[in-house]
Formats: structure tokens, sequence, C-alpha cells
């Protein structure tokens, strides 16, 4: 029996349960679930959560891609907690920070994935085990409000210590049920390929199964096999999302793999012009969605739709507000910026989320009172934005330091933070370089201290052991100083650019040599 209100994650889904029972919800290369499956071993996994005690709470989910980890999130919304989604390849450092900051006491995962965990003093349940989905007991769900937690997602922090941001039932419904930038109903299939740590697998998971859609979980090794174009057939998937990298990448070397996708979203970084043109013109129909938003509002915050060769002009505008969303462009002084004058983007609406969990000091900094709204709240992004004369969005870049990588937003302070507190390095700044269009790579430039000499292996093992692969430096340039503004700043644009050599860095393991004080990953 469910409580839950209609404009919860799990109370849509619960509608198709009941309309649709017997369609597919979710299926992988070796079985599938329809909606009543799918519900019912949600339910029975939910009746083992809230056994624990943990309703109302954060539980951990430390599962790579596959049909269980659907079936885990979901359970965890039917047991009145929120899911905090835990990456298997972190380090143990990494996962005991974002377990303690949620207070997480349970966390789902398999025996296999078990050891990273270990001594972390939290209770688990491994999915493993049978005897967790076969139970058919009457169970009824505790009662949960649109305005509750959904789930916890971490982003870069800047004292180096990652951010925890809370989102809501309400930001999640928002997403996934009022696109109008995107084909989301029951004849389509849509590609889980993102972690579940990256918010882009937010509007995959719940994009589709808030509509009735089919899920198509990609195996693991996806990416590295040359089965991306098998699959998609195999599938019938018609709807994606990748990082604007893997968008690229894609595009130069297995374009037709991409034949049965007409809806590809791309993201998380600037989208190449020419790379849409050619997405378009090798499938007649096909749409091209230049997808925008931060974590703190919900995956999109705005979107452009592209189906016509002509109209991917360069630079790819960002485009307009998604459904339930307002968008603002402020200038320094915080009033709204005149037409064509570039400006901060503030984020109002339906998507912003709930705040930093545990940091009201920089929830108040970047959650402010919307212009002429003083009881809505706007997320100021950071990010430099014009308004065209068509009246779309273009993205200038980052008014502070933060950067991309491969999707990801990171703050360098972070990674410059686990830099110096090597005994070898004295000083640190990490940047983003283009080692390709759209393929950003963190580049770290380093002081040594006195009479060091930089051993790569060791130091990208001590990176790895605290930091997520992404954030570990693909190259490393070692200074006598730093150079410095009149201010007495970092002057980063003053900064050597690496000269990329082929083959590119590779992630997250690879060849380390050194040339010119530069060393490769």
């Amino acid at each position: 029996m469910t409580r839950a209100s209609p404009r919860t994650v799990h109370g849509v889904f619960a509608g198709f349960a009941h309309s649709m029972p017997g369609a597919v919800a979710v299926e992988d290369d070796q079985d599938c679930l329809t909606y009543a499956e799918l519900d019912q071993r949600a339910t029975a996994l939910a009746r083992a959560i809230v056994d624990r005690g943990c309703q109302g709470g954060f539980v951990g989910v430390l599962l790579g891609r596959s049909m269980r980890t659907i079936v885990a999130l979901l359970a965890v919304l039917k047991a009145g907690a929120a899911y905090v989604p835990l990456e298997p390849a972190y380090p143990q450092a990494r996962l005991r920070e974002m377990i303690e900051q949620c207070g997480t006491t349970l966390v789902l995962t398999t025996a296999a994935a078990h050891d990273h965990i270990g001594g972390l003093g939290v209770d688990v349940i491994l999915l493993d085990e049978e005897r967790h989905v076969a139970a058919t007991d009457p169970f009824t769900e505790p009662e949960r409000r649109p305005l509750d937690p959904a789930y916890v997602m971490f982003t870069s922090g800047t004292t180096g210590r990652p951010k925890a941001v809370v989102v809501s039932h309400h930001n999640v419904v928002n997403l996934a049920t009022g696109a109008d930038y995107v084909d989301l109903s029951p004849a389509r299939t849509v590609l889980q390929f993102a972690p579940i740590s990256f918010d882009a697998s937010t509007f995959e998971i719940w994009g589709a199964l808030l509509n009735g859609a089919k899920l198509v979980v990609a195996p693991e090794d996806l990416l590295g096999s040359d089965r991306i174009g098998e699959m998609l057939a195999r599938h019938k998937v018609d709807t994606m999302w990748l990082t604007s990298a893997l968008f690229h990448r894609i595009v130069d070397t297995d374009l037709p793999a991409l034949e049965p996708v007409t809806q590809l979203l791309a993201g998380g970084d600037v989208l190449s012009a020419d790379h849409v043109r050619r997405a378009l013109a090798a499938v007649p129909g096909r749409a091209v969605v230049n997808g925008y938003g931060p974590t703190e509002t919900t995956t999109f915050a705005c979107c452009h739709r592209v189906s016509a060769v002509e109209d991917a002009c360069h630079p790819m505008p960002i485009g307009r507000a998604i459904p339930g969303v307002r968008l603002w462009i402020m200038t320094e002084e915080g009033v709204p910026a005149a037409p064509g004058e570039a400006g901060e983007l503030w984020i109002a609406g339906d998507g912003v989320s709930l705040g930093y969990l545990g940091d009201p000091d920089e929830s108040s900094r970047k959650f402010v009172p919307e212009p002429g709204r003083p009881d809505s709240r706007a997320y100021r992004s950071g990010d430099l934005v014009l308004l065209r004369g068509d009246g779309l969005l273009e993205f200038l870049g980052r008014i502070d330091d933060q950067v991309k990588v491969r999707g990801y937003r990171i703050e360098p302070a972070e990674v410059e933070a686990a830099l110096v507190e090597q005994s070898t390095i004295r000083r640190a700044v990490v940047t983003a370089q283009e080692f390709r269009p759209g393929d950003k790579r963190l580049v770290a430039y380093l002081v040594l201290s006195p009479g060091a000499e930089l051993r790569v292996p060791q130091l990208r093992r001590a990176l790895s052991a605290r930091l997520p692969s992404y954030l570990v430096p693909a190259r490393y340039v070692v200074l006598d100083d730093l150079p410095v503004t009149r201010n007495g700043k970092v002057d980063r644009r003053a900064l050597p650019v690496p000269e990329w050599t082929a083959p590119a860095p590779r992630e997250p393991d690879g060849h380390h040599d050194r040339q010119h004080g530069e060393v490769d990953r």
C-alpha cells in the first residue's frame, strides 16, 4: 500500500505500475523487469530498509550500473528515505567523508563491493542475497511529501570538502514530467549510461520511469568496448544522454553507432556546433538537445533543441528555461542585466534544490531571494551568460575558477588541497585545459619542496587513495614559482600551456613520462 503523494517520485511511478503493470520498465543484456515486477521488488527491499530503522534518513547506495541499482533507488524512496549514490570506484577515504556528512547508517551494496566500506561502521544490506527481494508480506509505505529529500548528490567544494546537495521529490518530478525539450512517453526507450553519482542519471532513470518509458541499463564496460552500436540497436534505444566530450568522441570515431538514437542529449561542457551538424545530418529527423544545469538545480535548468542542420551555429546556445524554471541574468551589483549585457545566471523555480546538507552558511551564500519574489529562492550559478537577440541564452564561461571535466563539476581548490598535503609539494594550482575540442583534462602546476623530486606514480597513488579518478590530474607541470598578478593572486592566464601529445592522457591509468617539466598521465 502506498501513502506517497502522487507528486513524489515513487508516487508518480506507482501510477504507471498500476496502469501499465505488464510493460517493461527496465532491462539489460540478460533480463528485464516489468513495471509491476520492479514495484514488487522495490517494495520488498523497502521493507528491509524500514526494518533497519532508516525511515526519514539517508541511505547509501554503493552499486555500479545495473537493474539491481534501479530497484535499490526506488526502494529507498518507498522506505521514506533519501538515497546517497556512492561509487564503488571511489577511495575509502572519500566514501567515509560522504557517509559521515550525510549521517548515513545503512548502505545497500553487494558482497563484492562490501570491502569498500569495511570498517566504516555502517550497517549493510547485501542485495545479492535473494531473501531481500522475495518477501510478499503487506507493506505500508511511510508517508512522504513532495518537498522531502529524494537524494543527496555531491559536488566539488572550495574548502577541499565535497558539498552535499539535497534534492527533493518535487525537484525530480518537475524535471522528469515537465520536459518540453524531449519526448518522454511510453513509446520511448531511454539508455541509462551515467554513473548514479552524476546528476544526468536523474534524468535518465526518472525521466523514463515517471513517464512509462523503457529504461535500458548499459553494461559497465560499454564505454571501453566497440559494442555501443550493437547494444543501442539490439535494445532499440532512441533517447540517450552523453557528456559533451563523449558526444564529440563518438561523432568523430563511431557516428554510425548512434543510428537508432533520434533524441540525443548532450551537456556538461561547451558543445561543438560542427559535431551537432554532423550528428543531425547522419539521421534525418534526429534532434540534438544541448542541456545546461548545475546539480543544485536538478540536472537541467535550460535546454536548446536543434533538429535542422542549418540551425546548429557556433556558439551553441544553452537555450531557454525548461518548464517550471525561471532564469535571471544579474550584474555584479545584484540587479537584472540590460538586454544583451552579460551577467551571472541565477536560477529559480521548481528545480532549485533544498540546499547544502549541514552547511547553512554556504547555502545562504549560493541560494538567495529571487528578484521580486522574496518568498522564492534563486541559485547563483556562478556562470556568465547573455541573452541573445533571438531570446536564447549563450554561455560565456565561469565567473570563478570552477571547471567541468568529463561532465563533472570540479572546484580546483579541492584537488589543490590534496596535492599540497604531499610532503614533496609546496604549492599547487590546478586548471582545466582542452586536450581537444570539448575534451578537457586537469593540469596541475606544482612548486616542489626544496630538494624534492616529482615521482608521478607515487603521487598518483596518493591522490587516488583520496580522490575519485576524475579529480586526479592528467598532466603535471613543475615550476620554480607560480606567476602572480599585481595584487598577489596567482595569475592563471600566465601559466604555461602544456603541449598535448598523442596518445591522449588515459583515465584512470596510463604511462608516465616527463618532458620539459611536464608529466603526462
